[in-house]
């Protein structure tokens, strides 16, 4: 009984890393759900931080490639002055949408392999920059960061700023935007020194050029190859609870063969019973072997009798 508990408990134990490994490779690859698991980041890199100054947000060592930065201003002062951090640079005079007295801007700047994991470009575009992000939230309270909107002009936008690319053709260039979905929105031209500009309160924004020589195939399994090691673990962990499932099958057979053949050899050793007259006398089942004389000996004839 033992062993089967005992085989029980490594199953369990088993399922659990699996389905731990596979909520992380979920996080990995869905853009919403990495823009909610770098908000829970930032609710606490920004717990006792100074008002206006940009903080980097440690996040996991499987999200490397993506840096994150967070920032608090109080609306007062972004009413005034705007904010102008990590590239982005939003206007003053910009309202939110419910009105918060806190506001906390997360940024976001994924590397060329992040940037071509999570979002999708059309077969004739290719990523030139690394995309950049932005999204406020309300930090009234810290522990419920919720999403803002802002009322941007369209003669006052905010700009997306990006490095110079000196040896790029401008005329090729594009500004693009993705959904929260990371799917594609917009493509519009950039404006002075590589800038975009944009009404959106939030998004994910990059620079992307128009492919003159036919593309190459765009290669699907990336995802794949970068998840190997859970496929493999994933194996071993099938192969585990199948061995262990075998091992607790083969033992309770062996307890119920031992089991019955106990009952059979019982049954076949009980003593019946006998009733003499009025009274109930237990007596064996079994018959005992006849007697008989080991040695026999011819007896003389009669006639040899004197």
């Amino acid at each position: 009984m033992g062993s089967t508990n005992l085989g029980l408990i490594i199953i369990v134990f088993v399922f659990c890393v699996i389905s731990n490994l596979q909520s992380m490779v979920h996080c990995i690859n869905n853009i919403q759900d990495l823009d909610d698991l770098i908000r829970s980041y930032a609710a606490h890199a920004t717990t006792r931080r100074h008002t206006g100054s940009l903080y980097e947000i440690s996040l996991p060592s499987n999200l490397s490639d993506i840096k994150a930065s967070v920032v608090t201003v109080r609306n007062s002062m972004f009413w005034r002055k705007g904010t102008n951090f990590s590239g982005v640079l939003i206007p003053p005079m910009v309202k939110t949408t419910p009105y918060a007295k806190r506001i906390a801007f997360v940024y976001e700047s994924f590397g060329d392999h992040s940037s071509s994991v999570y979002f999708r470009l059309a077969d004739n575009y290719s990523f030139v920059s690394p995309v950049i992000g932005f999204t406020g939230y309300d930090a009234t309270n810290m522990n419920d960061l919720k999403k803002l909107n802002l009322s941007i002009k369209r003669d006052k936008p905010i700009l997306i700023k990006f490095d110079p690319y000196a040896s790029r053709n401008r005329s090729r260039i594009k500004c693009i935007v993705f959904g929260d979905n990371g799917l594609l929105l917009n493509i519009s031209n950039t404006i002075r020194n590589y800038e975009c500009a944009t009404t959106h309160s939030h998004g994910h924004y990059a620079l992307v050029v128009l492919n003159q020589q036919k593309p190459k195939p765009e290669q699907e399994p990336e995802l794949v190859r970068r998840n190997w090691w859970w496929i493999v673990l994933t194996g071993i962990g099938v192969s585990v609870i199948v061995v262990m499932v075998i091992i607790v099958v083969v033992k309770v057979v062996k307890k119920k063969r031992l089991r019955d053949m106990e009952r059979e050899s019982e049954k076949n050793e009980t003593i019946g019973d006998v009733w003499i007259g009025r009274s109930r006398m237990p007596a064996a089942t079994m018959v005992r072997t006849q007697p008989c004389l080991e040695y026999h000996e011819d007896l003389p004839s009669s006639s040899n009798i004197p």
